[in-house]
């Protein structure tokens, strides 16, 4: 490999002589000879481009090998102009028709959108930024058909995932690679947990955030969104999901200051309801020995030593001697947070050079108590050139601190003891600091085991500090005029030390106090080697792009826990009796070789055809380690040779077919040694270091030598169109995916000595339809209305899993419910416990009076919608414009663990009506309709709830409408030569959701996005609401 990248490089440098670029100038004006500023012009074919000054004026410098400026302005008629002897090029813009615009595409190529043959999506830079998300990936949510955007919760750092046309994989990650500038830039959630620890460490700990939390979307000028492998495909087998291409903000001609400053008040956005007439105790909403209902039942509370009270709110109702007060914890709990965001960009350049510099900051206070997160990044490009060469440079350094609070399933959690306190009990109530502790110091709290929420706020914590560098810079030099050869290195970095407190007290570990510190750092370095052929025949122009690509990854993560802490309030290593430490690092390297060929007839025909070789670490030693992948795409465009009218104004027809490999996962092709463990799958069990003495074992899980690149296929056809002036812009895409040679830890006889073998054998397929419009209703010289939407169906399927083997778990979950590839139905299946129903699919009831449980679990729900959709409408008045967008989601089912334990225990809204008894609706073994009475107490625990009842009766809808966002702002007038822009704004997010689901809010998700598991809510952190203001000025 190493032969062949030497001798591909000595080829490409080794081509010719020196020649000049052309410097070309011009003015863009409208059909009136009015200038207009801020007019895009582009080279084509190049990543050249530039925007016309507040006179339209611009200059730029064409490559040697280019001939042809594409010049657009918004609501204009796209030109292309082909350059002649002259450098001075005037050009007027029509109004109304947009023949064509220009989109970024993989390796930075920008190309006229009429020439691409598969589907890409477009997102504008400050569309990401005015959304208010501080997360970049959250706000890509309801902005692009095809894109499904899953947060965790509403807290500052936490995390979010992003999927495009589904999942394509059973184990590994299906998030698409996220490329800033060219240079792949890692998005990975990394939970850390002890090596000791057996469980899932996604369904409790702190929301991590994804490393994409980094970027800060006032440095971003636009999103290109490549959704299948014919548009990714020259990033090889790291690109099977589909890429993000960001563009970041350069610098142009003349000096340029921008400042741009916003304040947010946050708040929670949704909350189960709760019940706030019954107090904490047990016995109530039972039956007495005469069948009526015993509405109240006993009052019991926690007394240390003596009792160690319940979370139960069977008890008496609220007014009585032991419980006379009702407090709202959920109120005073919550706290209204806030977002502080400033950001300030000086840039310029002169004929031959530009740059930019950026800094911007966000400090964010959380909507729970002591969380917090501040995020300081700077940011720096230039480009410099002359008549041979040109280079391109940037670099940027992010700093991020952030205190988190503890989630999900967790006696030390926040959800979990906030929304199970008894309505009685008043969580500040405490004579201690803060109303959460007594004067004694302990905890102020309502039953033995359970942190008090206020105190696990404040002696909990979860601190990280992460460092992160990234850097770039890239050579262009044009011996020819039909030749460009340019090489590219970039890296990145970062390092993420964290540290969770378990305080002395805290119930997750007993009360001897518990201290974790760790690190993870992160490195990439990837070198680019291309070169760009182009030549014109006639009526045909031919464009051939030739590369390699070289990457490397390492990953270390470093654990040390302390526990048995001596002295109070110091939290270090050093005061803990009991000490454990692990370690994991690996290493990947990728190399790959790609060539693409464009091809245009006449302007009208466009034909791709790419491939692309990979060799990489991770596939198997006996398996052949080098693999192809093939892409072809042919775009028609019909409008281009008929007669210009007034209603088709653009028409293109465009299919494509490609595949693309995902490298399997490091280590995954040999056996190695691992510390066993030994749990009843209850406790945490034990594992070596054990009594002082440390061992090894062999691995459960057999590697395999022939591992294989998963292969991802895909065919799409669509169609877009213009009609009437450009008023009407509409787009359709169909895709059918196949995936195969999908990785599975394949069954095995225990025999052999192993639980396992990683094999490629899994096969399953995603087919959906994507719509995207836009309308401009109304257009004039002072009022405009514009609608878009998007609208997205994808259809996933698990084809086939391993022979004999119709099911498998994804990742361990709860009891009696879990995740799974099951054969013909979604991946992610919720699977868990069900009633026995007869053939009718009628409950079948028994002698108690509660339905009968199946003897075997079942599909329960796909956790991933039937569809989504989004609707913008603008409107603008002179300086005002108003913009909303309503996010649709319809499906997703959530298994409502929270609800399933809430009703158990009598604190929904719902289980207050105790008055009277419940028939559940069914039949009897018999076939007759059942009328057996029972309490509510079995109604709403047993039938309802979690204490015994099958999960199916907390599996509930995820549909939602909301008003995402909604902006009115107000475009200031120039103020002399000193102001050249300025703006206010007003912001809404998340301030309306229509949903069914009695939780949180159904876009949050328990396990984050370092998990391929989804649907679950059990104690979830809820997501936020906020208003937000803000002002941008440039000078």
């Amino acid at each position: 490999m190493k032969k062949l990248t030497l001798l591909v490089s000595m080829l490409l440098l080794a081509a010719g002589s020196l020649l000049a670029q052309r410097s070309v100038v011009g003015k863009v004006t409208d059909s009136s000879g009015d200038p207009l500023p801020g007019a895009t012009v582009l080279v084509k074919g190049t990543s050249e481009g530039t925007a016309a000054d507040d006179n339209g004026n611009f200059r730029i410098n064409v490559p040697a090998n280019a001939n042809t400026l594409v010049v657009s302005y918004t609501g204009f008629t796209t030109q292309e102009i082909v350059l002649g002897a002259s450098n001075v090029v005037n050009v007027s813009l029509g109004e109304g028709v947009t023949l064509s615009e220009t989109v970024v595409t993989a390796l930075g190529v920008s190309k006229a959108e009429k020439s691409i043959g598969y589907g890409i999506s477009s997102v504008d830079g400050s569309t990401v930024s005015r959304s208010g998300e501080v997360n970049v990936i959250q706000g890509l949510a309801a902005k692009a058909s095809g894109v499904n955007v899953i947060s965790s919760a509403g807290t500052p750092g936490a995390s979010s995932k992003i999927l495009l046309r589904g999942n394509s994989s059973f184990a590994l990650n299906n998030e698409p690679l996220i490329v800033i500038d060219n240079v792949p830039f890692d998005n990975s959630t990394n939970t850390v947990s002890p090596g000791d620890y057996p469980f899932n460490a996604n369904l409790q700990g702190v929301n991590e955030s994804n490393r994409g939390f980094d970027l800060s979307s006032s440095d971003i000028e636009s999103i290109s969104i490549l959704k299948g492998p014919a548009a990714s495909a020259l990033y090889g087998t790291r690109a099977a999901s589909g890429a993000i291409l960001i563009t970041t903000k350069k610098g142009n001609k003349g000096l340029s200051v921008d400042f741009g400053s916003s304040y947010s008040f946050d708040k929670v956005n949704k909350l189960p309801e709760m019940q706030s007439i019954y107090a904490q105790g047990t016995g109530g909403g039972t039956l007495n020995a005469d069948g009526t209902v015993k509405e109240e039942g006993n009052f019991v509370t926690y007394v240390p030593g003596v009792t160690n009270g319940t979370p139960n709110s069977w008890g008496p109702k609220i007014g009585s001697a032991n419980a006379p007060n009702a407090y709202d914890n959920l109120a005073n709990y919550f706290q209204t947070g806030s977002t502080f965001s400033n950001n300030l960009s000086v840039s310029g350049g002169n004929d031959k050079s530009t740059y930019r510099f950026s800094y911007s900051r966000a400090d964010q206070t959380g909507i729970v108590p002591n969380t917090n997160l501040d995020r300081n990044s700077f940011r720096l490009s230039g480009t410099t050139g002359s008549n041979v060469l040109k280079f391109t440079g940037s670099a940027a350094y992010t700093l991020i601190n952030d205190t988190k609070a503890q989630n999900g399933s967790n006696l030390s959690g926040v959800m979990l003891p906030l929304l199970r306190t008894p309505a009685s009990f008043n969580l500040q109530g405490g004579n201690g600091t803060g109303g959460y502790e007594n004067t004694d110091g302990s905890q102020h709290t309502y039953v033995g085991n359970y942190d008090n929420p206020f105190w696990t706020a404040n002696h909990n914590p979860n601190t990280s500090d992460v460092g992160r560098l990234t850097g770039s810079a890239a050579v262009d030099y044009l011996p020819f005029n039909w030749l460009t050869l340019t090489y590219r290195i970039g890296t990145d970095v970062y390092n993420d030390a964290r540290k969770q407190i378990f305080d002395l007290g805290s119930n997750n570990n007993g009360g001897v106090g518990e201290l974790w510190n760790s690190n993870i750092k992160h490195q990439e370095i990837n070198h680019d080697l291309f070169a760009r052929f182009t030549k014109g025949f006639g009526d045909i122009n031919t464009s051939l792009l030739l590369g390699s690509q070289i990457n490397k990854r390492t990953f270390n993560s470093v654990f040390a826990r302390g526990q048995f802490l001596t002295i109070p309030n110091f939290f270090n290593l050093s005061n803990a009796s009991d000490l454990y430490a692990d370690q994991s690092s690996s290493v990947v390297k990728l190399a790959g070789v790609f060539a693409s060929l464009d091809l245009d007839y006449k302007n009208w025909i466009y034909v791709n055809l790419s491939g692309r070789n990979d060799w990489a670490s991770t596939f198997g030693p006996k398996a052949k380690n080098s693999f192809f992948y093939p892409s072809a795409s042919i775009a028609f465009v019909p409008t281009e040779i008929m007669a210009q009218n007034d209603f088709l104004n653009y028409f293109k027809v465009r299919a494509s077919f490609a595949q693309a490999g995902r490298e399997p996962s490091a280590y995954s092709s040999a056996t190695y040694y691992t510390k066993p463990t030994f749990t009843d799958g209850f406790t945490d069990g034990i594992s070596f270091p054990y009594l002082g003495n440390n061992g090894f074992g062999i691995s459960g899980t057999l590697g395999n030598a022939e591992l294989r690149p998963e292969i991802n296929t895909t065919f799409e056809v669509g169609a877009d169109f213009k009609l009437l002036k450009n008023r009407i812009n509409f787009g359709i895409t169909y895709y059918n995916s196949k995936a195969t040679d999908l990785l599975i830890a394949r069954p095995i006889a225990s025999s052999t000595g192993f639980g396992a073998f990683v094999a490629n054998s899994g096969e399953m397929t995603n087919k959906g339809i994507e719509l995207e419009l836009g309308i401009d209703i109304v257009k004039t010289k002072t009022f405009n209305w514009n609608i878009e939407g998007n609208f997205s169906k994808n259809t996933n399927n698990v084809d086939k899993l391993v022979e004999g083997v119709d099911q498998f778990s994804i990742e361990a979950a709860f009891t009696g419910v879990g995740s799974y590839a099951i054969v013909n139905q979604p991946y992610g299946a919720i699977f868990g416990t069900k009633w026995k129903r007869n053939d009718a699919g009628q409950l079948i009831i028994g002698a108690n009076g509660l339905p009968l449980k199946e003897a075997e679990e079942g599909f329960l729900g796909n956790p991933y919608p039937d569809w989504i959709s989004a609707i913008r409408n603008t409107f603008t008045f002179k300086g005002f414009s108003l913009t909303g967008l309503l996010d649709i989601r319809q499906g997703g089912d959530i298994w409502g663990g929270t609800i399933g334990r809430l009703n158990n225990i009598g604190r929904t809204a719902a289980s207050a009506d105790r008055t009277h008894t419940y028939v559940i609706p069914g039949v009897k073994a018999d076939g007759t309709p059942n009328d057996i009475a029972i309490s509510p107490n079995f109604y709403y625990a047993r039938y309802l709830g979690d204490a015994g009842g099958a999960t199916e009766s907390f599996i509930f809808d995820g549909s939602w409408v909301r008003l995402r966002e909604v902006t009115l702002s107000y475009s200031l007038p120039k103020f002399k030569k000193l102001i050249q822009n300025a703006s206010v704004y007003v912001t809404g997010r998340n301030l309306w959701l229509k949903t069914k689901y009695p939780g949180v809010d159904p876009e949050s998700s328990l396990t984050g996005a370092g998990s391929n598991i989804g649907g679950f809510d059990y104690f979830t952190m809820p997501g936020s609401k906020s208003i937000i203001v803000g002002l941008n000025i440039g000078f």
